[in-house]
């Protein structure tokens, strides 16, 4: 298994470019190059099955928020992409509309200090719950607010209390930001997808919809601890 492992990883790194290898290699931690060395790769395959070309021909530069995009030598600036990686899992998605995707493990401790910046009907429905469910709300949450961050590039320098989620039926409040397109009060102007990709994860996708158009996407997702 462990070289089975090790010849997927050795393939999949020469897949990247120059500046890709170099920040895997800063990785102390095996499992976290594993997942970041997974998560780049899946994106370059998903690219060329979805327009053909090299795996290893793409480029990559950061948009105006510094969120990556396609290089302008591809002529493709419709086409959005995003990737997420935790230790044992990454996901990939390419859309014809902004999209951001995070995958997380949900079987860890909360940080308290990100749940005491969430809208306060979320801390409300924290404030209700306990132990596995506490874990699973709050999990909810942060990978739906982390999707729609990612989605319009802010990241996790953007607020946390936008959007402001209910759960059960699954609904969202977005309020104006200083830096990302968030449309308040227009709750159709975005999609939301959650699954539970295995035992232990929890992932949440969020695409751009303006104008009810069709969601035309591809999301993908690799176990680096199963490479064989």
């Amino acid at each position: 298994m462990a070289d089975a492992e090790a010849r997927h990883l050795d393939r999949w790194f020469g897949l990247l470019d120059a500046s890709e290898q170099g920040r895997a290699m800063r990785f102390r931690n095996r499992a976290d190059r594993a997942a970041y060395v997974a998560a780049h790769a899946l994106l370059r395959h998903m690219l060329s099955k979805a327009l053909g070309g090299d795996p290893k021909a793409w480029a990559f530069e950061a948009g105006p928020l510094g969120k990556p995009a396609l290089a302008a030598v591809h002529l493709r600036p419709w086409l959005h992409f995003n990737i997420s990686h935790a230790r044992g899992l990454v996901a990939c998605v390419i859309a014809g509309v902004p999209v951001g995707v995070d995958v997380e493990a949900s079987d860890g401790n909360v940080p308290s200090a990100v749940a005491e910046r969430f809208a306060p009907g979320e801390r409300a429905m924290l404030a209700k719950a306990a132990g596995a469910e506490y874990r699973s709300i709050f999990f909810r949450l942060w990978t739906l607010k982390e999707a729609y961050l990612k989605a319009t590039g802010e990241g996790l320098s953007g607020r946390l209390d936008s959007p402001a989620f209910q759960l059960d039926p699954l609904r969202v409040t977005l309020w104006p930001s200083e830096n990302g397109p968030a449309e308040p009060n227009n709750p159709d102007a975005w999609r939301f997808f959650e699954c539970l990709p295995c035992d232990g994860y929890r992932l949440a996708l969020a695409a751009r919809r303006p104008n009810r158009t069709p969601l035309d996407l591809v999301a993908g997702v690799i176990d680096p601890a199963d490479l064989g």
